[in-house]
């Protein structure tokens, strides 16, 4: 039996579990994931469709398979993840983790649902299993159910399919589960010094994956918001975010970039040259776009684009209306709800 096969065997398993109480989101496979029952509160809520594909191909013994052993809840990192692999298809098969973005959904989100294919079938759908759906609710129904997808259904679109590496053998380490939780991120970075370690692990113990020279470029999917401890998820492993520099989006509430540099210092209530362009970040380390900010020492206004990118030529004592206006970018906000 394939390890395909296992993975799905083990979804089956668990079809017609159900949360208890309804609406908490206090589940078994929440509790694995956190290491100890979770309800939803006025704090945080806890939803579960990806923590129940990580429990199931944990239980399975095909934890290093799902995201390639990166411990994440959400349907945007799996997105993410598997989109910068090219791992991300349209046209699904059995094992796939299929992507569902719901007509509920914000408008900031480009996916909000997930599930593990059990076959394609002839006519173009898809028979799943998926947890925390339902009839009347497909992404936050409660339930562990088989449903039956296709691209044509109400309610909801096939954003695509994520493709694990089930032939990819496990990776001995001191831990597969970090024990932390990522923010998921889009995040395109340089090296910053020579020698540089990717581990398996976000931690200085983990086992070497392999050293990076100054300059090379990676993309990461993850970090770890730690001041004094920062990591990145890049493809191989992990690598510290205090030798590297770049720009990051973040996915956790608001899809805003922000920039990263050496020692993980980054931008804050100031202008900042980034490779010939000048850019402006709020006192929440986000950059400003598409608004005029005012000068810190007269009363020009400076626009900037869609990009965050300064336009000398649109310099105005008179801003237009229609736009955001910044009066003292030192102590606002760039994101704004």
């Amino acid at each position: 039996m394939s390890l395909i096969d296992d993975v799905i065997n083990k979804a089956n398993e668990y079809v017609g579990v159900t949360e208890d109480p309804p609406e908490s989101n206090n589940v078994v496979f929440n509790t694995d994931y956190y290491g100890q029952e979770v309800y939803d509160g006025s704090v945080a809520t806890y939803p579960w469709c990806v923590t129940f594909l990580w429990d199931i191909f944990r239980m399975a013994g095909a934890e290093h398979v799902f995201c390639d052993g990166m411990k994440t809840a959400s349907t945007e990192s799996v997105y993410s993840y598997y989109k910068n692999k090219n791992m991300l298809f349209d046209k699904g098969q059995r094992g796939d983790i299929i992507l569902i973005l719901t007509a509920e959904a914000s408008k900031s989100r480009r996916v909000n649902h997930a599930g593990i294919v059990v076959s394609a079938n002839r006519d173009g759908t898809y028979e799943t299993i998926e947890g925390n759906t339902g009839s009347g609710n497909i992404a936050n129904g409660g339930m562990v159910m088989t449903r039956k997808r296709s691209f044509e259904g109400k309610g909801y679109t096939i954003v695509g399919f994520a493709r694990p590496g089930y032939e990819k053998k496990a990776v001995k380490q001191s831990s597969t589960d970090t024990g932390v939780n990522e923010i998921p991120v889009s995040a395109r970075l340089t090296v910053t010094g020579s020698g540089v370690r990717v581990r398996t692990a976000p931690n200085t113990s983990s086992s070497i994956v392999k050293n990076l020279s100054e300059g090379e470029k990676l993309k990461a999917v993850g970090r770890i918001a730690s001041r004094y401890n920062p990591w990145f998820h890049v493809s191989e492993g992990y690598i510290s975010g205090n030798f590297v520099r770049g720009w990051i989006k973040d996915y956790n509430d608001n899809n805003r970039w922000w920039y990263v540099d050496k020692d993980y210092k980054y931008a804050k209530a100031e202008w900042k040259t980034i490779e010939g362009k000048d850019y402006c970040f709020g006192k929440d380390s986000y950059l400003f776009v598409k608004c005029y900010i005012k000068s810190a020492i007269n009363g020009t206004y400076y626009w900037v684009d869609d990009d965050g990118v300064y336009q000398k030529r649109y310099d105005t004592e008179s801003p237009s209306r229609k736009y955001r206006i910044v009066e003292n970018y030192k102590n606002e906000n760039a994101y704004k709800v």
